[in-house]
């Protein structure tokens, strides 16, 4: 009996081991390794920005094809009078990839789509007023070989001009 006991004991116990282990396997990978990206506004002297000096948007996961990441920085008119606002994306290191692309909205409509290098949204504000402004950075699936392992970091840097009356 005590044999029995000793055989049964042994089988369940290598049964629950082989279950643990099928159960705990590390699952297959992409086959990319993903991009860091951050992206972060500079102070403007007539602009209000909210958030400004951290991360608009953070990604430690960006993948070529796959996803994008975006971030909403908002933007405070502090003069009386109607503004033309520039946002303008500058690398902060090594540049970014051409084939980055970058989507600004602005009051539900899009004011700039395309690469980052060559980004010219702008943007019509009145005085005392403010609006809420979403970059959208993605890479398409051809640029994996540009975007993959790479960290990206990005500044929006701010430009204004008074709009006469």
């Amino acid at each position: 009996m005590t044999q029995i006991a000793r055989w049964t004991g042994l089988f369940a116990g290598l049964g629950l081991a082989l279950v643990t282990l099928a159960l705990a396997r590390v699952p297959a990978g992409t086959g990319s390794v993903p991009a860091r990206l951050s992206l972060v506004a500079e102070p403007s002297v007539q602009l209000g920005l909210s958030p400004v000096g951290r991360e608009l948007l953070s990604a430690k996961k960006l993948v070529a094809g796959r996803n994008s990441v975006s971030g909403v920085v908002q933007v405070s008119n502090l003069t009386g009078d109607t503004l033309s606002v520039r946002p303008r994306l500058r690398a902060v290191g090594t540049p970014a990839p051409d084939a980055l692309r970058v989507q600004v909205t602005a009051g539900g409509r899009t004011i700039y789509s395309g690469p980052v290098a060559g980004m010219r949204a702008k943007l019509r504000l009145p005085g005392r007023t403010a609006a809420r402004v979403r970059f959208r950075i993605s890479a398409p699936r051809s640029a994996d070989r540009q975007v993959r392992g790479r960290v990206m970091r990005l500044v929006a840097r701010w430009t204004t001009r008074a709009r006469s009356r």
